[in-house]
Protein backbone atom coordinates (compact mmCIF):
# COMPACT_ATOMS: atom_id res chain seq x y z
CA UNK A 1 0.00 0.00 0.00
CA UNK A 2 3.29 2.52 0.64
CA UNK A 3 4.08 1.60 -2.48
CA UNK A 4 1.33 2.25 -3.83
CA UNK A 5 0.79 6.07 -2.25
CA UNK A 6 4.75 6.87 -2.76
CA UNK A 7 4.01 5.98 -6.69
CA UNK A 8 1.10 8.15 -6.93
CA UNK A 9 2.86 11.03 -5.33
CA UNK A 10 5.63 10.75 -7.23
CA UNK A 11 3.04 10.44 -10.45
CA UNK A 12 1.37 13.53 -9.23
CA UNK A 13 4.35 16.00 -8.71
CA UNK A 14 5.61 14.88 -12.12
CA UNK A 15 2.50 16.26 -14.03
CA UNK A 16 2.68 19.43 -11.64
CA UNK A 17 5.67 19.88 -12.65
CA UNK A 18 5.20 19.50 -16.77
CA UNK A 19 1.97 21.97 -16.32
CA UNK A 20 3.92 25.26 -16.93
CA UNK A 21 6.12 23.76 -19.47
CA UNK A 22 2.68 22.39 -21.17
CA UNK A 23 1.13 26.16 -21.06
CA UNK A 24 4.77 27.46 -22.65
CA UNK A 25 4.02 25.46 -25.52
CA UNK A 26 0.90 26.60 -26.56
CA UNK A 27 1.49 30.17 -25.28
CA UNK A 28 1.80 33.05 -28.26
CA UNK A 29 4.38 31.95 -31.05
CA UNK A 30 6.04 33.94 -34.11
CA UNK A 31 6.32 32.65 -37.54
CA UNK A 32 8.84 34.36 -39.77
CA UNK A 33 10.30 33.47 -43.40
CA UNK A 34 13.85 34.37 -43.62
CA UNK A 35 15.72 34.08 -47.28
CA UNK A 36 19.19 34.53 -48.37
CA UNK A 37 20.98 34.46 -52.24
CA UNK A 38 24.77 33.69 -52.56
CA UNK A 39 26.30 34.59 -56.12
CA UNK A 40 29.39 32.58 -56.95
CA UNK A 41 31.26 32.70 -60.51
CA UNK A 42 30.16 29.90 -62.74
CA UNK A 43 32.74 27.94 -63.46
CA UNK A 44 30.67 24.98 -66.16
CA UNK A 45 27.57 25.06 -68.29
CA UNK A 46 25.56 22.14 -69.01
CA UNK A 47 23.73 22.33 -72.88
CA UNK A 48 21.00 20.24 -74.34
CA UNK A 49 22.23 19.77 -77.91
CA UNK A 50 20.83 17.79 -81.07
CA UNK A 51 19.56 17.05 -84.48
CA UNK A 52 16.03 16.45 -85.85
CA UNK A 53 16.10 14.49 -89.67
CA UNK A 54 13.02 13.37 -91.91
CA UNK A 55 13.29 10.87 -94.03
CA UNK A 56 10.64 8.52 -96.73
CA UNK A 57 11.63 5.90 -94.37
CA UNK A 58 12.93 5.11 -90.33
CA UNK A 59 15.68 4.14 -91.72
CA UNK A 60 16.66 6.92 -93.89
CA UNK A 61 15.58 9.33 -91.40
CA UNK A 62 17.78 7.58 -88.37
CA UNK A 63 21.33 7.12 -90.80
CA UNK A 64 21.24 11.11 -91.78
CA UNK A 65 20.64 11.79 -87.65
CA UNK A 66 23.55 9.36 -86.84
CA UNK A 67 25.76 10.94 -88.72
CA UNK A 68 25.05 14.36 -87.49
CA UNK A 69 25.35 13.35 -83.84
CA UNK A 70 28.52 11.50 -84.74
CA UNK A 71 29.82 14.94 -86.12
CA UNK A 72 28.28 16.61 -82.77
CA UNK A 73 30.35 14.19 -80.64
CA UNK A 74 33.37 14.32 -82.64
CA UNK A 75 33.30 18.26 -82.64
CA UNK A 76 32.45 17.90 -78.50
CA UNK A 77 35.57 16.26 -78.11
CA UNK A 78 38.17 18.46 -79.93
CA UNK A 79 36.88 21.04 -77.25
CA UNK A 80 38.04 18.57 -74.34
CA UNK A 81 34.55 17.78 -73.45
CA UNK A 82 34.83 13.49 -72.05
CA UNK A 83 32.99 10.35 -73.05
CA UNK A 84 31.25 11.20 -69.02
CA UNK A 85 29.59 14.88 -69.80
CA UNK A 86 28.10 13.73 -72.97
CA UNK A 87 24.67 11.67 -72.09
CA UNK A 88 21.64 11.22 -74.06
CA UNK A 89 18.15 13.62 -72.80
CA UNK A 90 15.52 12.16 -75.49
CA UNK A 91 15.33 10.47 -78.27
CA UNK A 92 11.91 9.67 -80.14
CA UNK A 93 10.88 8.67 -83.70
CA UNK A 94 7.46 10.08 -85.04
CA UNK A 95 5.32 9.57 -88.84
CA UNK A 96 4.42 13.44 -89.61
CA UNK A 97 1.31 13.46 -92.30
CA UNK A 98 1.42 15.67 -95.57
CA UNK A 99 -0.80 18.14 -94.45
CA UNK A 100 -0.41 20.12 -97.38
CA UNK A 101 -3.36 17.82 -99.33
CA UNK A 102 -6.62 17.20 -98.43
CA UNK A 103 -6.81 13.36 -99.17
CA UNK A 104 -6.53 10.91 -95.67
CA UNK A 105 -4.52 8.29 -98.52
CA UNK A 106 -2.34 11.26 -99.84
CA UNK A 107 -1.61 12.50 -96.06
CA UNK A 108 0.38 8.96 -95.15
CA UNK A 109 1.56 8.30 -98.51
CA UNK A 110 3.03 11.48 -98.58
CA UNK A 111 3.96 11.91 -95.32
CA UNK A 112 7.55 11.30 -93.51
CA UNK A 113 9.34 9.85 -90.36
CA UNK A 114 11.13 12.06 -87.94
CA UNK A 115 13.90 11.37 -85.58
CA UNK A 116 15.33 13.46 -82.98
CA UNK A 117 18.34 12.96 -80.94
CA UNK A 118 19.10 15.11 -78.03
CA UNK A 119 22.29 14.65 -75.94
CA UNK A 120 23.18 16.72 -73.07
CA UNK A 121 27.02 18.29 -73.29
CA UNK A 122 29.04 19.36 -70.02
CA UNK A 123 31.62 22.35 -70.64
CA UNK A 124 34.62 22.42 -68.01
CA UNK A 125 35.50 25.65 -70.09
CA UNK A 126 33.27 28.18 -69.96
CA UNK A 127 35.16 30.59 -72.50
CA UNK A 128 34.53 27.98 -74.94
CA UNK A 129 30.60 27.55 -74.73
CA UNK A 130 29.94 30.26 -77.59
CA UNK A 131 32.66 28.18 -80.06
CA UNK A 132 30.79 24.87 -78.98
CA UNK A 133 27.50 26.08 -80.06
CA UNK A 134 29.02 27.27 -83.29
CA UNK A 135 31.30 24.19 -84.04
CA UNK A 136 27.24 22.20 -83.50
CA UNK A 137 25.09 23.68 -85.64
CA UNK A 138 28.37 24.11 -88.07
CA UNK A 139 28.33 19.79 -88.76
CA UNK A 140 23.93 19.69 -88.45
CA UNK A 141 22.91 20.45 -85.20
CA UNK A 142 19.64 22.49 -85.49
CA UNK A 143 18.19 22.02 -81.90
CA UNK A 144 19.80 23.93 -79.60
CA UNK A 145 18.65 24.37 -75.95
CA UNK A 146 18.71 25.05 -72.32
CA UNK A 147 22.14 26.45 -71.96
CA UNK A 148 22.87 26.57 -68.04
CA UNK A 149 25.66 27.83 -66.14
CA UNK A 150 26.82 25.97 -62.80
CA UNK A 151 29.70 25.93 -60.06
CA UNK A 152 31.21 23.90 -58.46
CA UNK A 153 31.09 25.52 -54.96
CA UNK A 154 27.21 25.13 -54.84
CA UNK A 155 27.41 22.75 -51.78
CA UNK A 156 29.01 25.44 -49.81
CA UNK A 157 27.07 28.41 -51.31
CA UNK A 158 23.92 26.98 -50.20
CA UNK A 159 24.92 25.93 -46.48
CA UNK A 160 26.15 29.59 -46.49
CA UNK A 161 22.50 30.77 -47.77
CA UNK A 162 21.04 28.54 -45.43
CA UNK A 163 23.09 30.18 -42.80
CA UNK A 164 22.32 33.83 -43.72
CA UNK A 165 18.51 32.94 -44.19
CA UNK A 166 18.21 31.99 -40.83
CA UNK A 167 20.43 35.12 -39.38
CA UNK A 168 17.74 37.07 -41.59
CA UNK A 169 14.55 35.54 -40.18
CA UNK A 170 16.38 36.22 -36.59
CA UNK A 171 16.28 39.35 -37.42
CA UNK A 172 12.70 39.94 -38.62
CA UNK A 173 11.41 37.97 -35.65
CA UNK A 174 13.14 40.11 -33.13
CA UNK A 175 11.97 43.78 -34.71
CA UNK A 176 8.59 41.85 -34.74
CA UNK A 177 8.67 41.15 -31.09
CA UNK A 178 9.79 44.01 -29.95
CA UNK A 179 7.04 45.95 -31.84
CA UNK A 180 4.44 44.23 -30.46
CA UNK A 181 5.18 44.74 -27.26
CA UNK A 182 6.57 40.86 -26.60
CA UNK A 183 10.01 39.33 -25.60
CA UNK A 184 11.17 36.90 -28.02
CA UNK A 185 11.70 33.35 -26.54
CA UNK A 186 13.49 30.05 -28.01
CA UNK A 187 13.30 28.84 -31.67
CA UNK A 188 10.43 26.20 -31.42
CA UNK A 189 11.09 24.92 -35.05
CA UNK A 190 13.20 25.29 -38.04
CA UNK A 191 11.63 24.71 -41.74
CA UNK A 192 13.68 24.57 -44.47
CA UNK A 193 11.51 25.72 -47.79
CA UNK A 194 13.82 24.56 -50.78
CA UNK A 195 12.05 23.44 -53.95
CA UNK A 196 14.56 21.08 -56.09
CA UNK A 197 12.90 21.06 -59.56
CA UNK A 198 16.18 21.23 -60.73
CA UNK A 199 19.77 21.18 -59.13
CA UNK A 200 19.79 23.93 -56.64
CA UNK A 201 22.65 26.74 -57.37
CA UNK A 202 21.82 26.52 -61.08
CA UNK A 203 20.83 29.80 -62.71
CA UNK A 204 21.07 31.98 -65.52
CA UNK A 205 19.60 29.68 -68.36
CA UNK A 206 18.71 30.40 -72.25
CA UNK A 207 17.19 28.83 -74.86
CA UNK A 208 18.02 29.10 -77.92
CA UNK A 209 15.61 27.32 -81.32
CA UNK A 210 16.81 26.25 -84.62
CA UNK A 211 20.54 27.05 -85.97
CA UNK A 212 22.51 29.20 -83.62
CA UNK A 213 24.16 32.39 -84.93
CA UNK A 214 28.04 32.88 -86.45
CA UNK A 215 29.72 33.76 -83.57
CA UNK A 216 26.64 33.37 -81.16
CA UNK A 217 27.53 35.52 -77.86
CA UNK A 218 27.50 34.03 -74.79
CA UNK A 219 27.89 36.03 -71.48
CA UNK A 220 28.16 33.36 -68.29
CA UNK A 221 27.70 36.02 -65.53
CA UNK A 222 27.36 34.73 -61.62
CA UNK A 223 24.98 31.72 -60.52
CA UNK A 224 22.51 32.37 -57.60
CA UNK A 225 22.01 30.35 -54.96
CA UNK A 226 19.32 30.96 -52.69
CA UNK A 227 17.57 29.45 -49.42
CA UNK A 228 14.71 30.11 -47.32
CA UNK A 229 13.73 28.99 -44.20
CA UNK A 230 11.09 29.52 -41.84
CA UNK A 231 11.61 30.04 -37.80
CA UNK A 232 8.87 29.39 -34.71
CA UNK A 233 9.61 30.76 -31.76
CA UNK A 234 8.20 31.11 -28.29
CA UNK A 235 7.00 35.11 -27.46
CA UNK A 236 6.56 36.12 -24.00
Amino acid sequence: MKKFIVALLALTLALALSIPALAEDNGPRLVVTGSATVALPADSATIEIGAQTRGRTVGEAHRENGRIMEDVIREMEKFGVSKEDIRTSQFYVYFEQNNSVYSAAENLIGGSYTVTNMVYITLRDITRVSEAIDAAAAVGANNIYNLTFQSSKSSEGYNQALKRAVEDAEAKAQVLAEASGKTLGDIILIESNDTYGAPYGIQNRADFAGEAAVNTPILSGDVSIGAFVTLTFALR
